[in-house]
């Protein structure tokens, strides 16, 4: 596992990269891909940490941040969670593997608790350029907006970031 480290405001020194390494090598026995890259980014901002992990493997990426006062802390919860994400993932997969094998196709599927589908929703995807796409996101004041672009008459979809700027996933 390859463990790349980023900073922003914040002097990262050998004890803590150290530290964020040992905590990282517990995932090693969940992930077991050699080509799998971990980006470690560590940002202080008011006297608060914030340890954001992401894990890109082969066809996944998954995600933990936290922040707290306490560096320590912030690497522990992130990993934590990361690891939580992980086994999740993992469950999930093998589940998805024994039904495909067992080939239950007819059967209605298991209700999870708290993990189903509650709504589905269908709409007009009206083709607009970006700056229609930010005023509409902006007059419904929704965390993301799916729209076709009209530049590339591509499905995209603009979402609203935590610093309050937008993002736009592009597929390729």
């Amino acid at each position: 596992m390859k463990i790349l480290h980023k900073a922003r405001n914040v002097e990262v020194s050998n004890a803590m990269k150290e530290y964020i390494e040992k905590k990282l090598s517990k995932l090693e026995r969940i992930v077991k891909d050699d080509n799998s890259e971990v980006e470690v980014r560590i940002s202080k901002s008011h006297e608060r940490y914030t340890v954001e992990v992401t894990l890109k493997m082969r066809a996944i990426i998954v995600r933990a941040e936290e922040t707290t006062k306490d560096f320590y802390a912030s690497v522990d919860n992130a990993v934590n969670n990361l690891e939580r994400r992980l086994k999740r993932y993992k469950d999930r997969f093998r589940t998805l593997k024994r039904e495909k094998s067992e080939n239950i196709q007819n059967q209605e599927p298991e209700e999870k608790s708290g993990e189903s589908i509650v709504k589905i929703k269908k709409f007009e995807l009206r083709p607009m350029n970006l700056d229609e796409a930010i005023m509409q996101i902006e007059m419904l004041d929704h965390e993301f907006f799916v729209f076709r672009n009209t530049d590339g008459d591509q499905i995209n979809v603009l979402y609203r970031r935590k610093d309050g700027n937008y993002g736009l996933i592009v597929p390729m």
